[in-house]
């Protein structure tokens, strides 16, 4: 659907649909076949969060403490920097950006699983003292998700350790993190010389993820290989399936190419940008069979992954990696979603 705002007209996906918290907390059996039937055909859809008000106070909580986060001196986050793609500081423009001869154009804050099992945020700048907030936003997501997962398991009829949620012990290392993502606003004017914008298209390394953002920016391919808006609700989170879904699952569960770029002309950020996924991802051995029968384990998948963010020139069939097999140059090579 083509939708009219400030920024001018765009294309906007209008089919994903709506879960509700609530119903999938008591388990509604019509709730989980929703679950199962959003992932399978949609590999996103929304989810309403106004049964938690508690939820949407976290949100608005970790909307301040980024705001005060990036605002800071760049010297003062580096504080942070661990050159870790699982936990710190990262400043903006170390990966290739979506559009040619660009680099990406946000900034990110990482806070790992492994932190939160340990109650000691490896931060060395003034955030530390959010260590707890963090980790309770952290536990409340993590439950959301490993619930979805539980929900999908007894929808396909999985057992044992044949159940997506036996993938996701916390006896085993994974890289399962929190991560804040900071667009800061273009400030020069047209024509525009500043070339870090947005976040490359991708699909997710993990199994699910959890997103809130209350901004424009965040774009599907369509399996008419257009890429489309996907518009951001008060009180609704974004949840996607990731490649660690949709390999073990044989491809019957839906992974789709995504990625962020400015609302409007695609060349100036408008406005600052800030996002809140929480990345579920498996355990570092579980082994993942990619689209072209590669046998990789769980933390090579991701480690090739954000090399290829970073070289995709460089290193064999890194944009495929990117990708996770679904598109050639911006054209699909397996099913997505119409606008």
């Amino acid at each position: 659907m083509v939708v009219n705002n400030k920024n001018g007209t765009v294309l906007c996906t209008t089919t994903l649909p709506t879960l509700h918290l609530d119903k999938l907390r008591v388990g509604d059996e019509s709730e989980r076949k929703k679950l199962y039937e959003a992932i399978r055909v949609y590999g996103f859809f929304y989810l309403d969060l106004t049964s938690d008000p508690a939820m949407c106070g976290l949100w608005e909580e970790i909307m301040t403490v980024a705001k005060e986060y990036f605002g800071q001196p760049l010297d003062v986050k580096m504080q942070d920097a661990r050159g870790s793609d699982n936990t710190g500081y990262e400043p903006k423009g170390t990966e290739v950006g979506p559009k040619p001869e660009t680099v990406d154009g946000y900034e990110s804050l990482k806070i790992s699983r492994r932190e939160y099992l340990n109650k000691d945020a490896e931060l060395t700048s003034s955030i530390k003292s959010k260590s707890d907030f963090f980790f309770h936003f952290m536990e409340t997501t993590h439950a959301i998700l490993t619930m979805m997962l539980s929900l999908l398991s007894d929808e396909m009829g999985l057992e044992g350790s044949s159940r997506f949620e036996a993938y996701h012990s916390d006896e085993k290392p994974t890289q399962t993190n929190l991560t804040l993502m900071y667009y800061p606003k273009h400030e020069n004017l047209p024509p525009v010389t500043n070339n870090s914008m947005g976040h490359n298209k991708h699909t997710d390394i993990g199994s699910l993820t959890f997103l809130l953002c209350q901004q424009w920016g965040l774009q599907i391919l369509t399996d008419n290989n257009q890429w489309a808006f996907v518009e951001p609700r008060p009180n609704h989170a974004i949840i996607n399936a990731g490649d660690s879904l949709r390999f073990p699952s044989g491809g019957k569960l839906a992974s789709v190419v995504h990625r962020v770029i400015p609302l409007g002309d695609e060349e100036r950020q408008l406005e600052d940008r800030y996002s809140f996924a929480y990345f579920l991802r498996v355990n570092d051995d579980v082994p993942l069979m990619d689209g072209n029968g590669k046998l990789w384990s769980a933390k090579d998948w991701h480690d090739f992954k954000f090399d290829a963010f970073r070289f995709p020139d460089v290193l064999e069939n890194a944009v495929q990696v990117l990708t996770g097999m679904m598109e050639r140059d911006d054209v699909l090579v397996h099913r997505g979603i119409t606008a």
